[in-house]
């Protein structure tokens, strides 16, 4: 057995049975990060001491007749610089922040380490977590495994770089604007964002650690992995309320239906009235498309009735910028009022919501809840809703104030690297990356589920049916 090859599932079950031990798993782990770290910048801090003392604990507790061992035991993990994790520091990458140091677990951190896992580091993120890209002014650039050139994607982008390059067999992550998802896309492997507030956010920041609360909508928390099956896995471990935040609801996850793929209804986006997908990116979600309908999907191409792609954009964008802007003082907000005539659309939602408008703010929550509303009732007749994660694949890392030029057409950096994500975090609903094709430069392409809200066994149900259409997660050539 090769344990950094294995999944996080793989690894349990082996360690569990006594045919690998966590000592064993996590050295292969450190020792393969010490290797090949370096020009990835993958992992910004490696606590090698503090896992080995973990794997040690986990390897005397499995030797125990009758232990009860979590579903996680003595499994290495990494977790994204944003969680406190106790004893490291927790930073956000946010210059002010570079000497602060955790001093509990976030809530999704201790539930990991109750299920047994190991903390084995903690990955890079941009500063605050607020962009698609991983630049930190702390920790510098984190670096695509299929092309060290091209963007590892954010803001969960070193931890996606740690799984695909088989560092890591599962990274906790979070997203508010695909912050999962479009590192999966980039890196080729699987992600996860939950449900709104499915998943509690204690010890995440933003928000700033002693500063009021004002994330309120949107964010999400959830695993980055190689199969879905570490997906699931991971989902069950941290979700739940856990008594800090009231919008946290106890909504059951229930069982995972078995699906075969003839028994789905998906429908199919291939391209967005917003920002149009490469030739590439195309022609891997026809492939996909075929691929579900050979095998007895009943595949349509369809999306919801009435919803207003431009208006969910400027509303998910504006609702973010509320709650960023929100204890910002008054002087900060008046100089962005004049962003207003830009040509860029994430400059106009900067400056409108600078206004901290009440009267427009919950005129966007109602405007929210009526895209919820569509949304989910156009899944009452679709299983899933089979979409690009982004409009492209990897591109060569640029400036954010360079417009990303997709087949030769410049689209605003900010909108087209959320032009495909922002609806699920409007909508609060659940979606699943899976890595589905390649580009022609041998790029990986991801696509994106999207289910009914609080509906995640039945998403992650019919991604298993799609996971066994599809080859393996796959390997950067160089880290094969």
């Amino acid at each position: 057995m090769k344990p950094c090859f294995e999944t996080a599932s793989g690894l349990a079950r082996a360690i569990r049975n006594g045919k690998l031990s966590s000592r064993d798993a996590t050295e292969s782990h450190l020792e393969r990060i010490a290797r090949l770290n370096g020009p990835l910048n993958a992992l910004v801090a490696v606590d090698a001491d503090g896992a080995m003392k973990a794997a040690r604990a986990a390897d005397r507790l499995a030797a125990k007749k009758d232990a009860k061992l979590g579903p996680l035991h003595g499994v290495p993990i990494t977790i994204k610089e944003a969680f406190d994790v106790a004893g490291l520091h927790t930073t956000s990458s946010h210059p002010p922040l570079k000497d602060n140091v955790a001093g509990s677990d976030a809530t999704v951190v201790a539930r990991l380490r109750a299920a047994g896992a190991v903390i084995l580091g903690k990955s890079n993120v941009p500063e605050l977590c607020a962009d698609f890209q991983t630049a930190s002014p702390l920790f510098g650039i984190s670096r695509n495994p299929w092309d060290e050139q091209r963007t590892a994607g954010g803001s969960t982008g070193g931890g996606a770089v740690a799984v695909a390059a088989r560092l890591s067999p599962l990274e906790l992550g979070s997203d508010i604007g695909g912050s999962v998802r479009n590192p999966a896309h980039f890196n080729g492997i699987l992600s996860l964002k939950p449900t709104e507030w499915r998943v509690p956010g204690r010890g995440h920041v933003p928000d700033l650690p002693g500063v009021t609360r004002a994330v309120r909508y949107m964010g999400t928390f959830g695993p980055l992995a190689r199969s879905v099956e570490d997906l699931e896995l991971a989902l069950r471990i941290v979700a739940g309320p856990d008594g800090c935040e009231a919008e946290a609801a106890p909504v059951p996850i229930g069982p995972t239906p078995r699906f075969t793929v003839g028994d789905l209804r998906i429908a199919v986006l291939e391209s967005n009235p917003l920002v149009a997908v490469s030739e590439d990116t195309a022609k891997v979600v026809q492939a996909t498309a075929r691929l579900l309908s050979k095998a007895g999907a009943k595949v349509k191409r369809a999306q919801p009735a009435g919803l207003d792609w431009t208006r969910s954009w400027e509303d998910w964008s504006d609702l973010f910028q509320y709650m960023i802007q929100s204890l910002q003082p008054l002087a900060a907000r008046e100089r962005r009022f004049a962003m207003i005539g830009s040509s860029d659309p994430s400059a106009r939602s900067v400056a409108r919501a600078s206004r901290l408008d009440m009267a427009e703010f919950f005129a966007v929550l109602d405007r929210r809840d009526r895209a919820i509303r569509q949304c989910d009732s156009f899944l009452d007749e679709h299983d899933a809703w089979l979409m690009p994660v982004m409009p492209d694949a990897a591109f060569i890392r640029q400036s954010r104030k360079e417009p990303w030029v997709i087949d030769g057409v410049p689209h605003p950096y900010f909108f087209a690297g959320t032009s495909y994500t922002h609806l699920a975090n409007f909508t609060g609903q659940p979606s699943i990356v899976l890595p589905c094709g390649f580009s022609k430069d041998g790029l990986p392409i991801g696509l994106q589920l999207i289910g009914k809200r609080w509906g995640e066994a039945k998403l992650i149900g019919v991604a298993k049916a799609l996971e066994k259409l599809l080859p393996p997660c796959p390997i950067p050539p160089t880290y094969a």
